[in-house]
């Protein structure tokens, strides 16, 4: 199904186009799908009534390690050495500290 809808974007109204089809639509018009999400389309797979997939385009700039990334992580590294780094000791840990700020 294609059709105009209205998302929240950061607490505005936006129109934009999104498309919400099956696993078997989708593989009926791959190349339509993707040629919409090069549009700048959302583009939404539907499998089964509980699960839902995006396509996103993924350009080779996505995919490289920048030098300022590659610093970035560099200085977590090191920070992380240091000591200086949070330790949970489990996913609930963690999310009870972020719930907590």
């Amino acid at each position: 199904m294609w059709g105009q809808i209205y998302c929240l974007t950061l607490g505005r109204f936006k129109e934009t186009t999104m498309t919400s089809l099956t696993f078997t639509d989708f593989r009926k018009n791959m190349a339509n799908s993707f040629d919409r999400v090069d549009a700048g389309e959302h583009v939404f797979i539907n499998r089964g009534s509980k699960k839902m997939y995006a396509i996103i385009a993924v350009s080779d700039d996505d995919l490289a390690i920048t030098p300022a990334l590659a610093a970035k992580m560099e200085q977590a590294r090191r920070e992380y050495r240091e000591g200086k780094a949070l330790k949970f000791e489990s996913a609930s840990a963690a999310q009870k500290w972020m719930d907590e700020l």
